[in-house]
């Protein structure tokens, strides 16, 4: 019994031995600044963590707006490699500015976690590096959590979140002091939970309606552009009329919870820090143009995945966005190699629901979900980056498709190996962690 229970090691508790590692490696290794838009992140959880929301103007230590301003990946010329980052202490000068809008489309509360940290730092140290290292712990810290609790709770796809939790650039993102790293962990563990719902396994406890609820709030600090992910809870696997009704509750206050965080996000964050950038203004008509003439997204869409694909694709294996590091191909393609390979030998839906018929359903629902967000994320960068004009729509990265490559990656067709599938899934993830690794040793040495 003992030895059987060895082979079966718990999957999530697999997931924190190679978590905890793998991201401090990461961490460590990528400089501050490194990570895409990580100065502007920095900027609103310092704010935060001093009570400022930065909604006119904004006070930061001289020194620390310095440092922020010149953190572009680590570069020669960069002061973030000297001496004097890592000596420099918060100035007792300060400095005021305009207002932070660069990530005013982020809920502020998704940033608590990182200003939490920050303000706790702040009680023993005034050194620069280590608060904004604590910010970067913030992040880590509750990524890891959602990614525990996503492995742990859902019914089909575990070693394909395992994988999707331990890619270069979802490390690169729960490392950085961002909110993306939350953002894919939580969007995992929403679709978790819809899945679990399904197989039958979702227990009614006194707390059902606040679990449903936090879903749908949940899916807003993730972001918006996520939503097409809970379309999983319109698919209830109920029998009797009492049940129906019970699921019917739960999704009503699912999409209750929704849209009043979604309503409090524009109000608290897009409308007073966001500027141009959010959904006001310019881009308000823009948006009535797009939907004037609809053909102009649905070409600039197709002329985009003509033409970035292979560039996304590429990204989700070797690069670190500003710091301009790519893995070598060999290894970039081995670790593809690999990821796949898990995700064709978990046992994905075949599991969770047995009959064909409703399998084919629910398949349907996650080609939707996936294909939605698409719309939703392809969207709202030809409103917000694309300038008019454009061939293709600018600002998509192959990092902002993580949150939904769970969804996709349980469509796959699965391989039917055997005796030798268990093998074949165990090779593959010893392979991916060895390419992981090896990732992170690539872009310690380049940087």
């Amino acid at each position: 019994m003992k030895r059987e229970q060895f082979r079966q090691i718990r999957m999530e508790r697999l997931f924190l031995l190679l978590y905890i590692p793998f991201v401090l490696a990461m961490m460590f290794v990528m400089p501050v600044g490194g990570p895409p838009d990580e100065q502007a992140h920095l900027r609103q959880i310092w704010l935060l963590s001093t009570g400022q929301i930065g909604t006119e103007t904004c006070t930061y230590p001289e020194n620390l707006r310095s440092i922020l301003e010149d953190s572009i990946g680590g570069t020669e010329n960069s002061v973030l490699k000297g001496e004097a980052f890592r000596t420099a202490r918060l100035s007792e000068e300060t400095v005021t500015e305009a207002g932070n809008e660069a990530t005013g489309i982020y809920p502020q509360v998704s940033y608590l976690p990182q200003s939490l940290m920050m303000f706790l730092a702040r009680l023993f140290t005034d050194r620069i590096i280590l608060l904004l290292y604590s910010a970067r712990i913030g992040s880590m810290l509750v990524t890891g959590f959602l990614f525990y609790f996503a492995i742990r709770r859902c019914p089909a796809g575990k070693m394909i979140l395992l994988a999707i939790a331990l890619l270069p650039l979802t490390l690169q993102e729960a490392a950085s002091a961002s909110c993306d790293g939350m953002a894919i962990a939580g969007m995992c563990w929403v679709a978790a939970e819809l899945l679990r719902r399904i197989s039958g396994n979702g227990e009614q406890k006194a707390d059902t309606p606040l679990r449903y609820a936090g879903m749908g709030i949940l899916t807003v600090l993730c972001k918006v552009i996520y939503a097409p992910v809970l379309l999983l809870g319109i698919m209830p696997k109920a029998v009797t009329g009492e049940e129906k009704k019970q699921k019917r509750k739960e999704n009503l206050i699912m999409a209750a919870a929704f849209l009043l965080a979604a309503v409090v996000w524009y109000l608290s964050s897009v409308m007073k820090l966001s500027g141009r950038q959010g959904l006001t203004g310019e881009a308000m008509n823009r948006f009535a143009h797009i939907l004037a003439h609809p053909l102009t997204l649905i070409g600039a869409q197709i002329r985009t995945l003509i033409q970035m694909a292979p560039g996304w694709i590429r990204q989700l294996f070797g690069v670190f966005g500003r710091l301009d590091v790519f893995s070598p191909w060999p290894l970039t393609i081995l670790l593809g190699v690999c990821f796949l390979g898990i995700a064709l030998t978990d046992d994905g839906l075949m599991n969770l629901i047995p009959e064909k018929k409703q399998r084919r359903k629910l398949l349907l629902l996650l080609i939707l979900a996936v294909v939605l967000c698409w719309i939703f994320l392809s969207g709202a960068l030809m409103i917000w980056w694309t300038e008019d004009g454009a061939a293709v729509i600018r600002g998509i990265q192959g990092r902002y498709f993580l949150p939904c490559l769970f969804c996709l990656l349980l469509c796959l067709p699965k391989l039917n190996a055997g005796n030798r599938q268990q093998t074949i899934r165990n090779t593959a993830l010893l392979v991916y962690l060895l390419c992981s690794a090896a990732t992170i040793i690539q872009l310690a040495m380049k940087v």
